[in-house]
């Protein structure tokens, strides 16, 4: 099988249905060649289906993998082709490797997968097995350090949350701090190195939207360009710890925020509930990026109007 960089324009992934440019650390997206016998065992599409419409994956962490009733067939090209993300396959179960990149076994993986329910998110592509002894747990890449999971860089072996304390014996479970494991719930897992750091030496509170795609610092790249360096202009968002250089962002920032900031994938509206997505692309947050400018302006009115009626009854 002959894998392929991704020069093409954004795909989805076939196991965890993020594109190319995902947040949550799975690496390149790579186009794999059909396997001779990959339309085996797919079955025929259904009268009046037309793949690729059903609901499509997000960079939210709320839609990763696929919907209950999503078809085989649709996570593959007409000509049996089909996108991946590098850690993707490489931590599913049933992945032969042999020297160099090449892979094998991956469209069975992937076949696999679609039918097996994530732990953490409870949708459809899960490949990643839990390693504990009749452990039947699977999770999407993204998921699998979201639910605070252990991983493995370097067996590529993942305990979930119930089976943690197997990995006190790991030599790669060891905190980069303190370099001892101390409390493996309070582990993060660099998804760029593989390296561990517990969020109380860091300082940082653990929530697993930081967990997903984390970085540690000597490997944390501006999730816009993919590049490091620039410190004096880049912004870490307050919610997922990920960061951005100034001049990435759209519209740009001229200059550091004095206040904590959050990126625009972890802004929601706490009024309509919407994110940044579905607004004017310059539109203003307030109340440390949790209310969007239109529910202000309504808030600033609703006020007012409750203040002349007040003034009245006086």
């Amino acid at each position: 099988m002959v894998v392929k960089d991704c020069r093409s324009p954004p795909k989805r992934c076939a196991f965890c249905n993020c594109s190319k440019w995902s947040l949550h650390g799975q690496r390149e997206l790579l186009r794999f060649d059909p396997a001779p016998d990959w339309a085996e065992g797919l079955s025929e599409p259904q009268e009046g289906e037309q793949p690729g419409l059903r609901e499509a994956g997000s960079e939210d962490q709320t839609l990763i993998g696929f919907a209950d009733g999503i078809s085989v067939r649709e996570v593959f090209e007409p000509t049996g082709h089909f996108w991946a993300h590098h850690w993707c396959v490489v931590w599913s179960a049933g992945i032969l490797r042999a020297e160099g990149s090449w892979l094998s076994h991956v469209n069975k993986a992937v076949i696999s997968g679609i039918a097996q329910k994530c732990e953490h998110c409870r949708r459809l592509g899960a490949t990643i097995p839990c390693r504990a002894e009749g452990c039947q747990r699977h999770y999407h890449f993204p998921c699998a350090a979201a639910s605070g999971s252990f991983q493995s860089m370097k067996s590529l072996k993942l305990l979930c949350p119930e089976h943690l304390d197997q990995a006190v014996q790991m030599e790669d479970s060891r905190c980069m701090v303190c370099d001892a494991p101390g409390d493996l719930r309070d582990l993060l897992f660099c998804t760029s190195c593989g390296l561990h750091y517990h969020g109380t030496c860091l300082e940082i509170m653990v929530t697993p939207r930081k967990r997903s795609g984390w970085q540690c610092h000597e490997c944390k790249v501006c999730q816009t360009c993919r590049l490091s360096g620039e410190d004096s202009m880049t912004l870490v968002c307050e919610a997922c710890d990920k960061c951005y250089h100034t001049y990435c962002l759209k519209p740009a920032i001229e200059s550091l925020p004095t206040d904590s900031w959050k990126c625009k994938s972890c802004r929601v509206c706490s009024d309509c509930g919407f994110r940044p997505s579905a607004l004017d692309p310059c539109c203003q947050w307030y109340e440390n990026y949790s209310l969007c400018e239109g529910c202000q302006e309504r808030r600033f009115k609703d006020t007012a109007v409750l203040e002349v009626v007040q003034h009245r009854q006086e």
